[in-house]
């Protein structure tokens, strides 16, 4: 398939034909007999060719105007674009050629170049910059050139070519790296490019869940401490973290519920959407069950129609949506690697009189926050949603669904809530973590943890561990999730307002780039990583 460069532009940029070069139909139905070659080979498209105007949005020339040709096998009428084929069978596909192309089809009018691609991944993910801003800042870069002005195809890169050639590159880069390799297959026929990606998007979120991260099985002298004995023998104790940090998507106000939202206007998914018409206010934590008045979302209750009056009252005044502008900044200081946090304000201790009080929700609900299991090196190795609350018993299934047999798991564990995590350990008697230290990290545990909890000082205090500390100083750093935290919370005002399946796929796609260059950095400083066996992991 060839791309043509319009009349009149600079032809330097040196266009290459792309698969197939023999332009012939890979259909093996349609082979021929070739008496020059004495060999059959696939029937020829010549003559078959549909041409059309488009835009290449290039990494080093700007936005290029171009004419894109596909072509039909008139044998078994399969068409033939640029990147991929259609065959005429129902349902039909695009079967996507294999590699990465030198420039990605992102739409029907519309080609982005594969080092634009890569270029604007490592932008978000070193630089948390958005596709807003990616387009905004590659249209300042590249101006539109004064003889391309009557292109009827725009040269403007907008935010959703963005998002499509972000997509669209990891996807194809994901089959590429496959083992063995495999081809990208979507719907033709799809009402939307959001629609046409999601079975895609969402079968590589199930290929991530547990131990789908691509450096799960990672090990450093950072992580991973291996002590020779004399007798030949070795033993290591391998460190791992788990925080939560405050971000997500919209969900269902059902608590805990998992299902998706209808559509992303919506409150609750289709089992729950009978409690919008319930107020909306809880006392002491319980749903009101009273109906809610004509045009209202609160009942006749005085006092919880003075919530929803105030609610209303806060959305026109001008400093309260200044306030609420103020929790979507997030300071964007921190690099993408391992660095030292400062946790002056971070321990603020509530109240003694609890936070049980007349409360109301209006608005949509979001999920509760992104868990992360974090090697004490800075690699990630796996991250969850938790929809309701970052309660112990989900962080239990969390680590039993990442670390799904016991030869899998860390010898330590530190998280900050460890000693709930034991407490129903075992009133439940689960054994499944019996031979993994708990510890609740340092920082933590010297300034969130009463001297008087007796069960916590017993089963949580890392000093209970002496193989924890060497030379008298710890040797892992249980503050890693804390900072790959500054690093995670770069992304929630990118990801708030998007569906699920974008949403997990970003997340895991930034956080598997992040560890390449983690890796790098410390195979750089000289701390050996390696990856372990992986199946005998799971075994």
């Amino acid at each position: 398939m060839n791309l043509f460069l319009q009349h009149g532009l600079p032809l330097s940029i040196g266009f290459r034909d792309m698969y197939p070069p023999t332009m012939s139909c890979l259909n093996p139905a349609c082979l021929v007999y070739d008496p020059l070659t004495g060999h059959q080979t696939g029937r020829r498209l010549s003559g078959t060719e549909s041409t059309h105007r488009a835009t290449l949005f290039s990494h080093d020339h700007g936005a290029i105007p171009i004419w894109t040709t596909s072509w039909e096998c008139l044998g078994c009428f399969t068409r033939y674009h640029p990147n991929y084929y259609v065959p005429s069978e129902q349902p039909r596909l695009r079967h996507y050629y294999g590699g990465i192309p030198e420039y990605i089809h992102i739409s029907d009018e519309f080609f982005v170049s594969s080092q634009l691609c890569e270029s604007i991944t490592n932008e978000m993910v070193c630089a948390w910059v958005s596709s807003t801003n990616n387009a905004r800042i590659y249209n300042l870069s590249h101006p539109t050139p004064p003889m391309s002005m009557s292109w009827s195809i725009s040269l403007d890169l907008d935010p959703g070519h963005v998002w499509d050639a972000f997509f669209f590159h990891s996807l194809l880069l994901q089959c590429d790296e496959s083992t063995p390799p495999t081809a990208l297959v979507l719907a033709d026929n799809a009402p939307s490019q959001a629609d046409r990606l999601r079975p895609a998007l969402e079968d590589r979120n199930r290929l991530m869940v547990g131990p789908g991260q691509e450096y799960w099985n990672h090990a450093c002298q950072l992580c991973c401490d291996i002590t020779h004995h004399e007798d030949g023998s070795l033993t290591h104790i391998r460190s791992v973290v788990t925080d939560g940090i405050t971000m997500g998507h919209p969900s269902c106000g059902s608590h805990n519920c998992q299902n998706p939202l209808p559509n992303m206007r919506a409150r609750f998914c289709v089992a729950h959407a009978g409690l919008e018409s319930l107020c909306a206010a809880r006392d002491n934590g319980v749903p009101c069950a009273r109906p809610c008045e004509q045009g209202r979302r609160t009942c006749a209750l005085a006092a919880h129609r003075k919530l929803e009056d105030g609610y209303v009252a806060q959305g026109r005044a001008m400093f309260q949506l200044r306030r609420r502008l103020e929790k979507l900044k997030v300071s964007q200081t921190n690099s993408a690697l391992p660095a030292t946090i400062d946790y002056a304000d971070v321990c603020e201790g509530k109240p003694e009189s609890g936070n049980r009080q007349l409360r109301a929700k209006f608005g949509r609900s979001r999920t509760h926050n992104e868990e992360l299991c974090v090697a004490s090196c800075g690699v990630i190795l796996g991250r969850a949603t938790f929809f309701g609350s970052e309660a112990p018993t989900s962080v239990i299934d969390f680590w039993k669904m990442l670390f799904p047999t016991k030869q899998s798991l860390p010898s330590v564990i530190w998280h900050d809530n460890n000693c709930s995590v034991m407490k129903i350990l075992k009133r439940t008697e689960d054994d499944y973590f019996e031979d993994t230290a708990l510890p609740v990290d340092v920082f933590h545990f010297k300034c969130k943890h009463k001297e008087s909890d007796v069960f916590c000082g017993e089963h949580c205090n890392p000093a209970k561990w002496p193989q924890l500390m060497r030379d008298g100083r710890w040797r892992f750093n249980s503050s890693a999730a804390e900072q790959t935290n500054a690093w995670m919370g770069g992304f929630r005002a990118i990801v708030r307002e998007m569906r699920p399946d974008r949403y997990n796929f970003f997340l895991d796609e930034m956080i598997k780039r992040r560890n390449r260059i983690v890796v790098e950095n410390l195979e750089r400083k000289g701390h050996n990583p390696w990856q372990m066996d992986r199946e005998g992991l799971l075994l």
